[in-house]
């Protein structure tokens, strides 16, 4: 392929240095391949993930000291596909995270993230905190008018994964539900769970998370420093425990309490990755006959399902907090390392 003049150009990007400290720096940008576009980022999102990565050390990183991080993006079509596949230039898109081989039955059914050879935004290929990136062209999705970035952004990744697994979990009207830790991922559950007709409780320990999550529908929350969540919650329904429990923290100890909270036939779905968890198979799973359910993003198929839920949910408005502007990157990481309210979220526009 015969380079582009602006192939030769430079761009703003945001990259780790290790030790929680990151900068923004001047970097090569991305040249497209035939079957992929070129995006200009106008916003992308600090996503809980990216945290592990931001704390480790220079060591540890490797690659990743060369990899624009982050893999929630929105932005416009500089560049469409010199395949002539995929949105034209001009086209706001959501650029999804995952992407593989193309032909194997995970990529044909819309779930690269289960393909074999799966790359990830941030990760693989060069992430969203930067001006541009380069996406494959079947690996965009465009955004209507009426949704904003900053909500594009939030569905890129969070709402989208909490809407995914909320359609797992089978939550009726009813129901009483639990989530454990409320971040973007969880807050967005518990709206979505308040919205179908669910009581809902909400567990964290950071005070304007918990006043967040009464926003946006809530009706009971729980500090689990100043109590006990699994006794707190188990008190008011009858000490069985609620239908349905969301893990959300991937805090160990989160992780343990909802398993021992969980009642006889519930369901227990876990969403936040940690790399070990403690349970007891027999008293925890087996004698209580429990639907654990791991659920990781949300499929390409799901997405017009994703915009109706979102667009249905004006509450979610409340998780939108102010972007930190491109040169203050560093202080997105930061907030969101910090335990932010809201879903932080970087303009690069």
């Amino acid at each position: 392929m015969q380079a582009h003049p602006a192939d030769e150009e430079s761009m703003r990007a945001l990259m780790l240095t290790g030790d929680r400290h990151s900068e923004v720096r001047q970097v090569p940008r991305p040249v497209p391949a035939h079957d992929e576009v070129l995006v200009r980022v106008t916003v992308s999102a600090v996503c809980g993930s990216d945290l592990p990565h931001y704390r480790k050390s220079a060591q540890e990183l490797g690659h990743r000291l060369h990899t624009v991080p982050g893999h929630e993006a929105v932005g416009v079509i500089a560049r469409a596909a010199a395949s002539g596949d995929g949105p034209a230039e001009g086209t706001r898109v959501i650029v999804y995270q995952h992407s593989g081989c193309g032909d194997c039955t995970f990529c044909l059914s819309g779930e690269p993230m289960f393909c074999a050879d799966r790359r990830t935004l941030g990760n693989h290929r060069s992430g969203a905190d930067g001006e541009y990136l380069t996406a494959p062209a079947t690996g965009v999705l465009p955004v209507p008018d009426d949704v904003s970035d900053a909500m594009a952004a939030l569905i890129a990744c969070n709402f989208g994964t909490a809407y995914s697994a909320f359609r797992k979990s089978g939550v009726a009207v009813g129901d009483r539900v639990a989530v454990f830790g409320l971040g973007p991922v969880g807050c967005c559950v518990v709206a979505l769970a308040a919205a179908a007709g669910a009581e809902v409780f909400a567990v964290d320990p950071i005070e304007g998370r918990r006043d967040l999550a009464k926003t946006l529908g809530a009706g009971t929350v729980i500090d689990p420093i100043a109590q006990d969540p699994v006794a707190a919650v188990a008190a008011v329904t009858e000490g069985r425990g609620p239908e349905v429990i969301f893990e959300c923290s991937a805090n160990p100890a989160a992780q343990t309490q909802v398993m021992k909270l969980a009642r006889p036939h519930g369901t227990v779905v876990l969403l936040g990755a940690n790399n070990s968890m403690e349970i007891d198979p027999g008293v925890d799973v087996i004698r209580k006959e429990l639907r654990v359910i791991g659920s990781w993003v949300f499929t390409q198929p799901e997405f017009p399902a994703v915009l109706r839920a979102a667009r249905s949910l004006p509450a979610l408005q409340h998780l939108i907090t102010d972007p930190f502007p491109a040169q203050r990157a560093p202080e997105a990481l930061a907030a969101a390392d910090a335990g932010h309210i809201g879903k932080v979220l970087i303009d690069w526009s």
